[in-house]
């Protein structure tokens, strides 16, 4: 009797649950595609805030907001990256329990929303720190930053 491997079955079915007709990103990047993304985007909003003269007291606060977005994108990462490393496990297994997949896909994908939504507390925070003529200049770069990104993908 020839004898199959359960991982192509698998990852078959799970496209199928998942819908999207194909393995979810979320399995399919490396880690270095996943986060260099967020990387590029603390360079861009640190150039942006160069641009804005704060002084010495605004730079100490925004160095304080960057540390605990930074230290809280890591371990938010860590979090994904080890649900990841027991799906693969759970993927790997001779009879796949497809509910448990569909669970833990949708467990990394509600982590990954709480990865994206931390940036946004943090421009809120940012402003806050800001004077009216910084907030406006700070707007509008943001605004500038968010045009080029959308050009960039037609």
């Amino acid at each position: 009797m020839k004898r199959f491997s359960a991982l192509p079955l698998a990852l078959v079915l799970l496209a199928l649950v998942v819908g999207s007709g194909r393995v979810p990103t979320v399995l399919a990047q490396s880690p270095e595609d996943r986060h260099g993304r967020f990387a590029h985007d603390g360079d861009h909003l640190q150039r942006m805030l160069q641009q804005l003269d704060l002084n010495e007291g605004q730079q100490n606060t925004v160095q304080t907001l960057l540390r605990t977005h930074a230290k809280e994108r890591i371990r938010l990462r860590a979090e994904i990256d080890s649900m990841r490393v027991d799906l693969r496990q759970q993927l790997r297994a001779d009879t796949v329990d497809l509910n448990s997949v569909k669970t833990a896909l949708q467990t990394i994908a509600a982590k990954e929303v709480d990865l994206h939504m931390v940036h946004y507390p943090l421009l809120h925070d940012i402003r806050q720190v800001l004077t009216p003529e910084q907030q406006k200049k700070f707007r509008s770069l943001l605004e500038e930053g968010h045009s080029r990104e959308h050009g960039k993908h037609r």
